[in-house]
């Protein structure tokens, strides 16, 4: 198969790389804020619940760097199945980690 059917566009590897880091930034501040009662207060106090506003930080996050990555250009040149890769691995990892801090902790 030709290599170069294989790449994704611009946007979307800029968000698959946006979304792994999203997915990993989710579950750090799930345990965070859940560790530390002076944050989860704080964050319910912006936006009525603390997972409201956990919810919206991660879309900001997620556009944020999704436009950031789309105007820098390089994303795109990464290989697909690297992308792929780092994406499931993210979210296998952020999916473990949940597991182990609602379980064992």
């Amino acid at each position: 198969m030709n290599r170069d059917l294989e790449r994704l566009g611009p946007a979307a590897a800029a968000f698959a790389l946006a979304a792994a880091i999203t997915v990993l930034f989710n579950t750090s501040l799930a345990c965070a804020k859940d560790a530390y009662q002076p944050l989860n207060r704080f964050m319910g106090s912006l936006a009525g619940h603390n997972w409201t506003t956990q919810g919206l930080s991660d879309m900001i996050l997620f556009f944020g760097l999704g436009l950031t990555f789309v105007k820098a250009g390089w994303a795109g040149k990464i290989d697909p199945q690297h992308l792929i890769s780092l994406l499931v691995a993210a979210v296998v990892v952020a999916g473990a980690g949940l597991v182990v801090w609602y379980v064992l902790v």
